[in-house]
């Protein structure tokens, strides 16, 4: 599939091999090229600061703000998310202050794992942008090939040149419930395969398609502030779609049954981020 790149963002872990090893013979069985990511530099502290802690505040705040924007909805269902965000916010940077060092240690170097899983899929996206190609495919090495996994990857991909969208995004590997998500005013279509739905609801990024319009918007608009750098990748592709021009018409589609299983979500494999 000349069109069509493959991407796997990792750490070179050893228990994850035989996953890896699985998403590199998927790539092989459909003619995809398939580009490892991986490399990266370790910086984490082992004494902090109080600037260290007010900065893990400060990215608690960006965090939440987007969060409930992206989210936003006049439902009870959203008041309360409001009320439950808010009181995590509190909570939070209470436990900051009263907490042993240990405990704040592991907070930071949790977001600076964050940290560096995001700029490893920007990496992704350069590379992709330097091809020739018109989709790429995202995989973190805790998505988990179904049976079936291969056999509706070619139905979808056989469909792609359907559809009508300029810019596209397609949730692969599911992750939270879509109704927690998804405002239900955004749903443009539902049926018993799919949900597709105006803009970009992201339910994880552990393995997503996106097309060569919208990499190029995400891209665009994440270079514009360094902040972006200390959003977790799910939370700023959310982000980073609210910032798109609303002339520019963006859907992404979610399937109830997602292709691949999110390992990390479904505890089937530890998190990177433990």
């Amino acid at each position: 599939m000349k069109d069509v790149s493959f991407y796997l963002i990792h750490n070179n872990s050893s228990d994850r091999i035989d996953l890896r090893n699985r998403l590199q013979n998927l790539a092989n069985n459909l003619s995809i090229d398939l580009t490892e990511i991986y490399k990266q530099k370790n910086n984490f502290k082992k004494q902090l600061i109080l600037k260290d802690k007010l900065k893990i505040i400060k990215i608690y705040f960006l965090r939440f703000f987007y969060n409930l924007k992206h989210k936003k909805d006049l439902t009870f269902n959203f008041y309360f998310l409001i009320l439950k965000s808010f009181i995590y916010l509190i909570n939070s940077t209470i436990k900051l202050f009263l907490k042993n060092n240990n405990y704040i240690i592991k907070t930071f170097q949790q977001i600076k794992v964050e940290e560096l899983i995001t700029k490893k899929h920007i990496r992704a996206w350069e590379h992709f942008l330097n091809s020739k190609k018109e989709i790429m495919v995202i995989f973190e090495d805790d998505a988990i090939c179904k049976k079936d996994t291969e056999r509706r990857l070619k139905k979808l991909f056989n469909k792609l040149n359907n559809i009508d969208f300029d810019n596209f995004f397609i949730d692969f590997a599911g992750g939270l419930d879509p109704k927690d998500v998804i405002p239900k005013r955004k749903i443009k279509k539902c049926n018993y395969e799919f949900i597709i739905v105006k803009g970009i609801y992201t339910n994880t990024a552990c393995s997503y398609l996106i097309n060569r319009n919208l990499v190029k918007k995400l891209y665009e608009g994440y270079q514009r502030s360094k902040l972006n750098h200390f959003f977790p990748i799910d939370h700023l592709i959310n982000k980073l779609g609210l910032k798109i021009n609303k002339k520019d018409d963006i859907y992404s589609m979610h399937f109830h049954d997602p292709l691949f299983t999110h390992g990390s979500f479904k505890s089937n494999i530890k998190s990177w981020q433990v």
